[in-house]
């Protein structure tokens, strides 16, 4: 009995170890597999459009936008962001190689910037008196004019430097692209606001009206010519906030009031491809891309049997970034160029499944590359409603501009007169219900917005 019991129970044994030798070969099988699974149609397209040539028109603001609001010329301010920059570029050296540590934390090199107002430095950079967006900027400025002109006193060298910001083509940064890349302070560029809004209050409108499509221009380079998807939403902001503002101050004066040199460039309809946020994914990728080369790396740090021949199991950085190119290669696609030139809404940016044959032999990579992907809808959305705020504006410029036609129509009919790129076959402009504004609906519908509004003179509302 007892070996009758001795050969089934072997037998069981020697079927166990077959099947898992089986089960072995079938996970090595599925890893080689895996590994050598070519990339496909799709990521090689995404890349392809990603790393396509850029246009870096003009000079580099970089250094100008990096010490906004700092004391001294031009050339002394450039000289101290070339210092600042190779100092960066030895840490980022030791920080990629693992070698620059301190009490058990990696150095770090920062931009020494000028403090806008007091204790708030960076954090806080200007006083909340002023304006943070174009919404009832001029009611706001009105109401307490002298208390905005004090507070615009140590913004000086922030007024005074936008001009020459404005003088420069595109916006790249001199530092290796990736996650540790510090990003200039960007919210003084919204301390205009309230200097143009108070211009205009004094009674200087053309001041007023020059500065903000300046500002407009310069939000425009940030949006088509920025290195990143932060610079190209920041440009955006500028641009829609200009033009809001703008049309705010435009409907308090007479419709015969001259308009200033430059605003037509500054303010024309978005093009598809500067409202893609296609320049701002290809920085963004480029940054992406930089630090999934330091992931590989993570293997010395890991537990004793990860170990970097295990970790290639793991982790595959061409698969990976392939991955995320799948997701941020859509603001880039022709389809997504002509969507937006149709003004359709745009569709959730993909996000490739972790239960892909390609993810057995790279899972790490996988679960890294899905984890941003469904937030960049949002980004499509609002510079899609920057776009919408543009095409307001021109067309109540148009209206200004043939007022003495069809004067004796009502507004909404006079709108059937706007050029066909104006009226908007998706989103078609209409009159407010008080007759004094235009409006179209919001797409990303921003603090619960469901329109987005441009008021018009007097003498072409309806009220």
């Amino acid at each position: 009995m007892k070996h009758r019991e001795g050969r089934t129970m072997g037998k069981v044994l020697r079927r166990m170890a077959a099947g898992l030798a089986g089960l072995l070969l079938l996970v090595a099988a599925v890893l080689l597999l895996s590994s050598l699974w070519p990339l496909s149609a799709t990521q090689k397209r995404a890349l392809a459009v990603l790393q396509a040539p850029r246009d870096m028109p003009g000079s580099n603001g970089y250094a100008t936008l990096a010490t906004l609001g700092m004391a001294g010329t031009p050339g002394q301010r450039q000289a101290r962001v070339d210092a600042y920059v190779a100092e960066y570029l030895r840490w980022h050296a030791g920080f990629v190689d693992h070698t620059l540590e301190s009490g058990g934390q990696r150095e770090e090199v920062t931009l020494e910037v000028k403090p806008r107002l007091g204790a708030g430095g960076n954090t806080e950079p200007f006083d909340p008196v002023l304006c943070r967006h174009a919404t009832g900027c001029l009611a706001r400025v009105r109401g307490q004019p002298q208390a905005v002109a004090e507070a615009l006193l140590p913004q000086a060298a922030v007024l005074a430097q936008m001009d020459e910001l404005a003088a420069h083509g595109h916006y790249q940064s001199p530092l290796p692209l990736d996650a540790a890349t510090p990003v200039p302070n960007m919210r003084p560029l919204f301390v205009p606001l309230a200097a143009h809004a108070l211009a205009h209050v004094q009674g200087d409108s053309q001041r007023s009206l020059a500065g903000l499509c300046r500002d407009a221009g310069i939000g425009r380079m940030l949006l088509g010519h920025g290195d990143s998807l932060l610079t190209s939403m920041v440009g955006g902001a500028l641009l829609a906030a200009s033009a809001e503002l703008f049309a705010d101050v435009l409907a308090e004066l007479p419709v015969d009031a001259p308009i200033p040199e430059g605003c037509t460039t500054a303010l024309a309809p978005l093009t598809p491809q500067e409202a893609s946020n296609c320049a701002g994914m290809q920085g963004e990728f480029a940054m992406v891309r930089g630090g999934y080369p330091r992931v590989a790396q993570l293997a010395q740090d890991a537990p004793w049997w990860v170990t970097p021949q295990t970790a290639k199991l793991l982790y595959d950085r061409d698969r990976s970034v392939a991955r995320v190119a799948e997701t941020m290669g859509q603001a880039c696609l022709p389809e997504t160029l002509q969507a937006i030139a149709g003004d359709r809404p745009l569709p959730p940016a993909p996000v490739p499944s972790v239960w892909r044959l390609e993810c057995a032999a790279n899972a790490v990579g996988c679960i890294l590359s899905g984890i941003a992907g469904p937030a960049y809808a949002r980004y499509g959305a609002q510079q899609q409603d920057t776009a919408a705020r543009l095409r307001l504006l021109n067309a109540a410029l148009w209206l200004r501009g043939h007022a003495a036609q069809r004067a004796d129509r009502p507004l909404a009919e006079r709108l059937d007169a706007l050029p066909a790129g104006l009226r908007g076959a998706q989103r078609p402009i209409t009159v407010s219900a008080d007759g004094t504004a235009l409006e179209v609906a919001s797409r990303a519908r921003r603090g619960g917005r469901e329109t987005l509004r441009m008021p018009l003179p007097p003498a072409l509302s309806s009220h």
